[in-house]
């Protein structure tokens, strides 16, 4: 099952990047390689050959990436080994598939400047009082945003009344109201765009973007709140085994479709107005976008700016706001994923170790998951040949062991130390949990057994 998940990420990876950086070999908006050129500049023989040594770079690239994806597939027995692999295929399959296209931009660059084919004013800033002053006149109120923030603290008000232990998944929705209601205020405070010379044009566009967005922003804080009070109350209710599979393509899907229908609405809009306006403005910032994709303007105060490729929104690293976030995402997904890999790894080579002490106590030690309990305290203690199916709200889970906190069903709370699909199991039910135990040797698993049965007996 891993393995497919694996896959199907690595095929989410593939088509959003071919689809964001394959489009940009044709001419689209003025733009060739997010480079601006003149329509005149289609039919060039150097162009031209841009083009095609870009796509017979990106097909190379595209081999390669998949030949060095097969390990991934060989690995499907060491499941920690397969995970860390993957991790560092899909750092280098980011940056690998990125090349052609900053190869193509570079030298699309070059030529432009060479050929003296500008478009428009060169590091011009371009100013319109008007569409400044009434840019956020129809954007949503940001009272609403007290909808998903109630959806959010609810949440985490009832776990904290009724199961602690699921506090930090509660919490998941009010964060992501919190980005959502950060992004809308820097938004907010983003400069209006200048479209035209038409000053009508130019509030009609950036009141439309700004209430398209803002709408957009409250409607994913509402949304993420909602899918997780829902798989708050499922995982409560040992019901997520039946939805997770929905769940998490609604959690995909619903965020993607809103994002896509905005943006797409933005675009229609903004090229059914501008086809008729006579005074476009155009400015040529070429130099700004480093990468094509990278934007660093230290003339410009705004922090987001929106992408020449795909859509949303990147980073200005011009600014110091600007520097910290693309730096610090760059450092703590490099830290994530250190921490990820020592933590698999390790998982890997460390097993559950049970001991009973002289004062008939028993202790589990595993690094984050260890727990500790009198052999008094066992209600019942048998030997059963499966686990019952459920779902993990802190531990670990692979195609070999599963460990760490989990509610299964039909039981609820349960601590789970075991080597999967290899009975038996020792269950004992203490107050309120259940705890499943067994060695990676059967024989020894029963030489456990009887250990506790005879100390709880002897007890």
């Amino acid at each position: 099952m891993l393995t497919i998940i694996l896959l199907v990420n690595a095929l989410i990876c593939y088509v959003t990047l071919t689809g964001a950086y394959r489009m940009q070999a044709g001419f689209k908006n003025g733009m060739l390689f997010a480079v601006s050129l003149p329509s005149a500049a289609k039919e060039d023989a150097e162009v031209k050959a841009i083009q095609h040594a870009f796509n017979k770079r990106y097909r190379a690239c595209s081999i390669w990436m998949a030949a060095a994806f097969a390990p991934t597939l060989l690995l499907m027995p060491w499941t920690a080994y397969q995970v860390v692999y993957f991790l560092l295929w899909i750092g280098v399959f980011i940056a690998a598939m990125v090349m052609p296209f900053r190869q193509a931009f570079r030298e699309t660059l070059a030529l432009k400047r060479r050929r003296d084919w500008f478009v428009g004013a060169r590091r011009a800033i371009q100013s319109d009082l008007r569409a400044a002053r009434l840019k956020n006149g129809r954007s949503a109120p940001m009272w609403l945003f007290a909808i998903p923030f109630l959806i959010g603290s609810g949440a985490i008000i009832h776990a904290a009344l009724t199961n602690a232990q699921l506090i930090a998944l509660a919490s998941a929705g009010l964060a992501m109201t919190f980005v959502m209601f950060a992004v809308s205020v820097q938004m907010r405070r983003s400069k209006a765009k200048v479209y035209s010379m038409n000053s009508d044009t130019n509030v009609l566009l950036n009141q439309a973007r700004r209430r398209t967005l803002s709408y957009l922003w409250l409607n994913l804080a509402v949304v993420e709140s909602a899918h997780v009070w829902i798989i708050y109350l499922l995982i409560a209710a040992n019901r997520i085994g039946d939805w997770w599979s929905a769940l998490m393509l609604l959690i995909a899907a619903i965020p993607l479709a809103l994002t896509y229908s905005a943006y797409r609405k933005l675009r229609r809009l903004e090229h059914d107005m501008l086809a008729d306006d006579g005074s476009i403005v155009y400015t040529d910032d070429d130099e700004y976008w480093g990468n094509g994709f990278t934007y660093h303007n230290p003339d410009d105060r705004r922090v987001f700016v929106e992408k020449r490729i795909g859509i949303g929104f990147t980073v200005n690293t011009g600014t110091h706001v600007g520097k910290v976030l693309a730096w610090g995402t760059v450092g703590l997904t490099a830290a994530v994923i250190l921490v990820v890999s020592f933590m698999l790894i390790r998982s890997e080579l460390t097993s559950p170790a049970m001991t009973i002490t002289a004062d008939d106590r028993v202790e589990i030690a595993y690094p984050m998951y260890s727990y500790d309990f009198k052999l008094s305290d066992v209600e019942r203690i048998e030997l059963v040949d499966d686990v019952p199916s459920g779902v993990k709200t802190n531990g670990e889970v692979t195609g070999r062991y599963s460990r760490g906190h989990f509610r299964l069903d039909g039981l609820g709370k349960a601590r789970l130390y075991v080597f999967n699909d290899n009975p038996p199991y020792i269950r004992m039910k203490l107050d309120g949990v259940y705890i499943y135990y067994n060695e990676e040797d059967p024989v020894r698993t029963k030489a456990r057994f009887d250990e506790l049965k005879g100390g709880r007996e002897g007890g």
